[in-house]
C-alpha cells in the first residue's frame, strides 16, 4: 500500500469517527429530574349527601327523598365509573336496601356500605359519590436543554402529549392505577345486549322514580 492511500485511509477513517461522535447523546435509560413530572395526576374524590330520615319515622324513602337524591346525582353529573356507596349510620337494614335497590333500579354502580366520615346523626344516612379524576402534565413549557450536545439530547418531555392524550382517552381514569378486575364491566355490557333476547327487561333508568309510582 502506497503512502497516498495509507493517507486517504486514515483521512477516511477519521470522517467516519467524526460522524459517530456527532450521533453520541445522554443516556436515554437515565431520566432527568423533570422527566419525573411528565405523567398523569389520578386523585380519588367523594362527593357527601345527606339522605335525612323520613318524617313520618318509616324506613321506606319517600318520593321526596328519591328527587333530592335525583337532584344530587344530576349536579354531580354522575357518570360511568362513578360508585355510590352508603354510610348508614344508625339507620335500619330496610332503609338501607331499599336506597340499594333503587341504585341498582336506575343504573348506577353501588359500591356497598362503609363508615366514611362522622357517624350520621338523626336516623340520616349518608351518600358518597366515588370518583377519579385526572390531571394531565403540562406539555406546553419546554424546558431548555441543560446537554452542551442539545441537538442529539432526547428531550425531558419526549412522550409528554401521548401521556396527556392516554389519561383523556380513557374513560375510567381509576383504570390508570389499578385496571379492571376480572369481574369488570364488560359481562354486565354483554348482559344489556342479549336481555332483549332472553324476554328479560334491560336496565335503562326510564320509569321515573320508585317514589312517584302509584
Amino acid at each position: 500500500m502506497t503512502n497516498q492511500a495509507k493517507i486517504l485511509k486514515s483521512a477516511f477513517l477519521g470522517l467516519g469517527l467524526l460522524g459517530l461522535t456527532a450521533c453520541q447523546h445522554t443516556d436515554v435509560a437515565a431520566p432527568s429530574h423533570l422527566e419525573t413530572t411528565m405523567r398523569n395526576s389520578v386523585q380519588m374524590i367523594r362527593l357527601p349527601y345527606e339522605i335525612k330520615a323520613e318524617e313520618d319515622g318509616t324506613s321506606t324513602p319517600s318520593g321526596a327523598t328519591y328527587s333530592g337524591i335525583q337532584t344530587f346525582l344530576k349536579a354531580a353529573n354522575v357518570s360511568y365509573g362513578d360508585v355510590l356507596m352508603l354510610d348508614g349510620g344508625n339507620a335500619s337494614d330496610d332503609r338501607l336496601m331499599a336506597l340499594e335497590d333503587y341504585f341498582k333500579s336506575q343504573g348506577y354502580t353501588y359500591g356497598g356500605t362503609a363508615t366514611l366520615g362522622g357517624m350520621p346523626s338523626g336516623g340520616s344516612v349518608m351518600l358518597y359519590l366515588e370518583r377519579y379524576v385526572v390531571t394531565t402534565p403540562n406539555c406546553g413549557e419546554w424546558a431548555a436543554e441543560t446537554s452542551n450536545n442539545q441537538r442529539n439530547n432526547p428531550s425531558s418531555f419526549l412522550g409528554c402529549s401521548n401521556t396527556a392524550n392516554l389519561g383523556l382517552m380513557v374513560a375510567n381514569p381509576r383504570d390508570l392505577i389499578a385496571g379492571q378486575s376480572g369481574a369488570g364491566f364488560t359481562s354486565t355490557a354483554v348482559d344489556q345486549l342479549i336481555a332483549p333476547l332472553s324476554g328479560e327487561e334491560p336496565v335503562t333508568g326510564a320509569g321515573g322514580l320508585p317514589g312517584d309510582k302509584k
